[in-house]
């Protein structure tokens, strides 16, 4: 790997990575004059991006695969992971800070995923199925209320799915990188990607937190065989292909989600929806609509509740109470003016969710991944599962291209080809399908749920496309005619029951003509 101020290296008051490459000599060579140091101790950094050299300690060159990934959420600690399985040298940055093997106190509340098939295939490649699944809540349906005095209604997916945070999922990730592959992955936390240069595979780093500045001495700069941009929706890595690579074009269409805050829930108070003594249905995703207002409430391990509000406006704590005890009282004993949780709550920032479209998902050595390249709607609980995924396509593509004779860049540059043609109708069709059902409300759902549930008792190799999502490994793209042949079946069978309806109907107007024929007749007299 080419770097100046190789990020595993400590170098004071910048903090050091995590898993120091030591091994590995590195040198730089500007006007005759060399400067290098084996792994560790001090060094004179000097910024330069062609001019290094990568050596193995005993002096002989040799080739190394190297990666950059930015971004240590799933995905990208997902994929550090698989790299660092085939050989290579692997340095992640993430702008969140880190302390004691999870994220640092005072980051913001990730979202809550769920977890299904897609996503536990991917974790079994790496071994960490029952890792992840200990760390989350096993939900089977959801409970909605909808307006006031109304009691909870509990609605069956059919289907298990995983609630876990999204930190504790990639904390999971990052910590068997640490002790599994501390010699071939560098964790390198509070480091922001500042630009990115794709023609040369060069990214540049500058510390997260402004107040220690972005002058040239606290910068890392690093030069790699694969880049790679898993830094989310908002992805920098994104905007800097958009501006630097040619023909890359890409779209975000992003849509309100909301505020997020976690909350330590009694099991008194939301018994029905937290924990299996209150309902017989075990935990389930809470759903609550009321006076315009949205609350999403998904079950943790530690006793909390991940909640995202839609509809609250109040900027202080004071606005923040009243809005939530005049729409949520279940929970108005948490939300009181003076409470922690409204003021987090006024606090928090507005979220948002979206579409994320691209031209390409990669140029050159430079690819992105799962929201980075591709994010969807959280409709359809196939966003993460479909991010994970990404990382053992791209690791298959790489091991089949790296058994050619061809260079390294040539190897890379095909693999990453086939990654984006091979991905681009498959995320295609993933955001087909979260549109398409986030336009669908409540009522088309559940009647179509009541229609297959009779039609599969007559056909039951016939299943729904939602179960399929969720408990199989099922393509996008397959996912997309499943559901249209469950709309097409949905409208034959109101077809049917229209038909019904209208032969009864005219055989009433028929017995009706019998009856009051003759009464007709015999009133004429």
């Amino acid at each position: 790997m080419d770097c100046v101020g190789p990020a595993s290296w400590t170098r004071p008051g910048y903090g050091a990575g995590k898993g120091s490459h030591g091994g590995l000599r590195f040198g730089w060579s500007r006007g005759g004059v060399v400067r290098d140091k084996l792994g560790g101790g001090g060094v004179n950094w000097r910024r330069g991006r062609r001019d290094a050299v990568v050596r193995c300690g005993g002096g002989g060159e040799r080739r190394e695969k190297s990666a950059v990934i930015v971004g240590a959420g799933p995905a990208g600690a997902l994929l550090a992971l698989l790299l660092a399985r085939q050989d290579w040298k692997v340095d992640v940055f993430e702008r969140k800070q880190w302390s004691d093997g999870s994220w640092a106190p005072g980051q913001p509340d990730g979202w809550n995923v769920m977890l299904g098939a897609r996503a536990a295939y991917c974790l079994e490649e790496v071994g960490l199925k029952e890792d992840v699944w200990g760390e989350g809540v096993l939900c089977s349906g959801r409970t909605a209320i909808a307006g006031g005095g109304l009691k909870p209604k509990y609605q069956p997916y059919g289907y298990e799915l995983l609630a876990i945070p999204q930190p504790k999922l990639a904390s999971v990730l990052i910590n068997t990188g640490m002790r599994k592959y501390s010699g071939k992955v560098a964790y390198n936390f509070g480091w922001a990607l500042q630009s990115l240069h794709p023609e040369d595979s060069v990214a540049e780093f500058c510390p997260s937190d402004e107040s220690q500045g972005s002058d040239a001495q606290s910068k890392i700069v690093v030069r790699a065989d694969l880049v790679v941009g898993a830094d989310g929706l908002h992805s920098r890595t994104r905007a800097e292909l958009e501006a630097k690579a040619a023909g890359f074009r890409s779209t975000l269409h992003s849509v309100p989600a909301g505020r997020h805050i976690r909350l330590r829930v009694p099991v008194d108070v939301v018994g029905e929806q937290v924990d299996e003594a209150g309902n017989r249905h075990g935990p389930s995703l809470l759903v609550v609509a009321r006076r315009a207002k949205l609350m999403w409430g998904v079950p943790n391990r530690d006793g909390t509740m991940g909640l995202t509000l839609q509809g609250i406006q109040g900027s202080t704590a004071a606005d923040v109470s009243s809005e939530m005890q005049e729409a949520f009282p279940e929970l108005s004993e948490f939300f009181d003016a003076d409470a922690e949780a409204s003021a987090r709550l006024a606090a928090a920032p507005e979220r948002v969710q979206g579409t994320v479209t691209a031209t390409s998902y990669n140029y050159k050595q430079t690819v992105l991944l799962g929201d980075a390249a591709h994010s969807l709607l959280n409709v359809t609980h196939l966003g993460a599962g479909l991010a994970l995924e990404d990382c053992l396509v791209l690791d298959r593509l790489l091991q089949s291209s790296f058994q050619s004779e061809d260079d390294v860049t040539t190897c890379i540059s095909s693999a990453l080809s086939s990654f984006s043609n091979e991905r681009i109708p498959e995320m295609a069709a993933a955001a087909q399908l979260c549109s398409e059902v986030s336009r669908t409300n409540m009522f088309q759902v559940e009647l179509q749920r009541a229609i297959l549930r009779v039609v599969t008792r007559f056909i039951p190799r016939i299943q729904p496309w939602q179960k399929a999502a969720n408990t199989q490994v099922v393509s996008a793209q397959q996912l997309v005619k499943w559901r249209a042949r469950e709309i097409l079946i949905v409208r034959v069978a109101l077809l049917f029951a229209m038909v019904l309806l209208l032969m009864r109907a005219i055989r009433l107007v028929r017995l009706a003509f019998k009856v009051m024929t003759p009464m007709a007749k015999f009133l004429q007299r």
